[in-house]
């Protein structure tokens, strides 16, 4: 009468987790002056809001998203990445009819195979959580970035019709109001 032995094989994964995600948008800046002059009026507005410049782009990190605003094109792209250290580990036992025979090798070649192929899963399963918090990280930032791009804007083009007017006659009032964003200027021609 034969009989049964317990095969066990222990596996362990050890892996970085990597997630990322970004948006990518543009800029609606008018061309008051000549893209040049207007592209500069937009890189010293990011910069006066803790931009850095690189090159044409402007950069800025926060809280792990990553805003690049290109000053030529208006091009605006926020990403935000994660990675995380992980280290799984599992067990599988099964039967075979030998103790150190070929059925006993083949059954702990199986049980090797189904096991990572479980800790491949469960590693997918974390990245598919990591790339979650970053997503979520990002659409939190967004509307704070939106809004800040928004008024950013908004002062290039002040700044630009202030210039352009200053070039057509002599500016004899001008009112603005930052709150609401509403240039009055009144010229003498």
């Amino acid at each position: 009468m034969s009989r049964a032995y317990r095969v066990s094989v222990s596996e362990s994964l050890r892996t970085v987790l990597r997630a990322q995600d970004k948006v990518t948008t543009q800029l609606e800046l008018l061309e008051v002056l000549p893209a040049e002059t207007m592209a500069e009026l937009l890189a010293r507005e990011l910069e006066s809001r803790g931009f850095v410049r690189d090159g044409k782009n402007l950069v800025r990190e926060e809280k792990g998203v990553q805003v690049t605003v290109n000053s030529e094109t208006g091009e605006v792209t926020v990403s935000a990445e994660s990675s995380r250290e992980t280290e799984l580990k599992g067990t599988r036992e099964g039967r075979a009819w030998d103790d150190m025979g070929p059925n006993a090798k083949q059954v702990r070649e199986e049980l090797r195979k189904h096991l990572g192929q479980e800790l491949e899963k469960q590693a997918e399963q974390k990245t598919a959580r990591l790339q979650g918090e970053v997503t979520d990280r990002l659409e939190q930032a967004l509307g704070d970035i939106r809004q800040e791009l928004d008024q950013a804007v908004n002062r290039v083009t002040a700044e630009a019709l202030k210039q352009k007017a200053a070039t057509l006659g002599q500016i004899k009032e001008l009112h603005e109001d930052k709150q609401t964003g509403n240039l009055t200027i009144v010229l003498e021609v």
